[in-house]
């Protein structure tokens, strides 16, 4: 009996480490650290000669001789020219975005590993807790797979994954995915225990007065919240030993299903006080894209079912008070016939669509190819295959391309934010060329084949054979 225990035990760690687990969480974290390698950039895009060139701060002949020195090296160190600087800058610019999207992940998430910790070598003045922080998760995320999901990569991966899931190879990338995840969490766990620790340690955190004396420093705290909380001897108290408790009680309540949402949800708000407050936005974002790795698979799985379970249950509710209000004489004489290209997928696929932005239902949608419907409507066959036409169904005036969109719009409460938008395109004269320009470039695929009217090429007959 006990040997079937210890055989079952280690089967289940097996399969747990044969598995790559926490995909969902290693994705996001991957898209949330690109944004935020993207906004360093670009935010300090006008400073960079400033902050990290030769002409800069610290020149190139200083910087080497540090690094040197530290036995650390930089793409930045191997040449003073600002063209060659420019170079590697933008060529970082590019690799953070294929890192972003999710393209070839693995080469691309060493290249960006190589050029964020570059840039973030070449001038450590400017650093703070969030850069250490950042390089030390990028290097753990190199041996973990963050395109499986949201990427450029994540459809192949699933293809090629039933193919390749039983191979050794494939197992031991599993086993170094696994790992590098757990050991972000361990790491997350050990610096917010060895901080919660250190407060405790200070006489501030005792008496409940650390929040107080943070505020006191003009660079680290915003004029207005720093007046709202000082303002509050409870506030003052109940913020300091709230971000001694979340600290202290991280890394115990984490591996408890039930416990771990509260004290996840406490550290975002923990750091979402300090961007707010105290205006250190990259190092809170850091620390809560490290969070999306503290949920596994099947709990991002429930989440997005509850999540659609409710959105259904909103949206039912929305239209049903909306058909109601559809169904008022007012809003009915509002309703407009829609024409459309029944033989093009993506004139279909655009009536699809709209129909479930149709609210009141106030649209119709009739194909033009329906026997009978131009004679009907008065509409000329050749210029409705070439534009959309809509017109009210109280109303003889018939609009076409641009205007039939704006049309439509009107009575789609989810377009009206873009409405104004497209009156806007077509004063400017470029809504309806727009417009044509895409028109022009359908696919039209005759349904039962083509008439004595249709000028589509037909297919050349097969040759007899002699």
């Amino acid at each position: 009996m006990g040997n079937a225990l210890r055989a079952n035990t280690k089967r289940h760690w097996l399969d747990w480490l044969y598995r790559e687990e926490f995909l969902i969480g290693a994705s996001l974290a991957r898209i949330g650290f690109g944004l935020i390698i993207l906004y360093m950039y670009l935010i300090h895009y006008a400073q960079r000669y400033l902050l990290w060139s030769d002409a800069g701060l610290i020149d190139h002949e200083t910087y080497v001789a540090a690094s040197m020195k530290d036995h650390s090296y930089s793409l930045y160190m191997f040449s003073p020219s600002l063209a060659y600087f420019d170079l590697i800058y933008h060529l970082g610019i590019v690799v953070t975005i294929l890192y972003l999207i999710g393209w070839k992940g693995r080469i691309i998430s060493v290249l960006n590993f190589i050029f964020t910790i570059s840039l973030m070598d070449r001038n450590v003045l400017i650093s703070d807790g969030g850069d250490n922080i950042l390089r030390l998760v990028l290097f753990y995320l190199l041996f973990a797979n963050t395109t499986a999901y949201f990427s450029a990569d994540a459809k192949e991966y699933w293809r090629r994954r039933p193919l390749v899931e039983h191979t050794m190879w494939y197992k031991i990338k599993a086993v170094l995915h696994n790992f590098a995840v757990l050991f972000c969490i361990v790491n997350l766990c050990i610096m917010y225990l060895a901080s919660g620790l250190y407060q405790v340690m200070g006489e501030v955190w005792h008496n409940g007065t650390a929040v107080y004396y943070i505020l006191q420093v003009d660079e680290y705290s915003h004029p207005f919240f720093r007046d709202l909380i000082l303002h509050n001897d409870v506030l003052i108290v109940l913020s300091t030993y709230a971000a001694i408790i979340v600290k202290l009680a991280f890394p115990f309540l984490l591996f408890n299903r039930i416990t771990k949402y509260l004290v996840v949800g406490g550290v975002i708000a923990f750091h979402t006080g300090i961007a707010v407050v105290m205006g250190l936005i990259t190092f809170s974002a850091i620390m809560c894209m490290i969070d999306f790795l503290l949920i596994t698979d099947r709990e991002y799985l429930r989440m997005h079912n509850g999540l659609a379970r409710l959105w259904r249950r909103v949206r039912l509710a929305l239209l049903t008070r909306t058909r109601r209000l559809g169904r008022m004489e007012p809003v009915r004489a509002q309703r407009v016939i829609v024409f459309y290209d029944g033989w093009c997928p993506m004139c279909q696929a655009s009536v699809r669509t709209l129909k479930k932005l149709d609210w009141f239902g106030l649209l119709r949608f009739v194909s033009f190819r329906e026997p009978g419907v131009c004679d009907v409507y008065g509409l000329d066959p050749q210029k409705a295959e070439q534009r959309m036409h809509s017109r009210r169904v109280n109303d003889m005036v018939m609009r076409d391309g641009i205007h039939a969109f704006i049309q439509i719009s009107k009575r789609l409460v989810p377009m009206w934010p873009i409405s104004p938008l497209l009156c806007l395109a077509n004063l400017l004269g470029i809504g309806q060329k727009a417009y044509d320009f895409v028109a022009s470039r359908r696919t039209i695929l005759p349904a039962g084949g083509c008439d004595d009217a249709c000028y589509l090429p037909q297919a050349r007959p097969a040759k007899q054979d002699a």
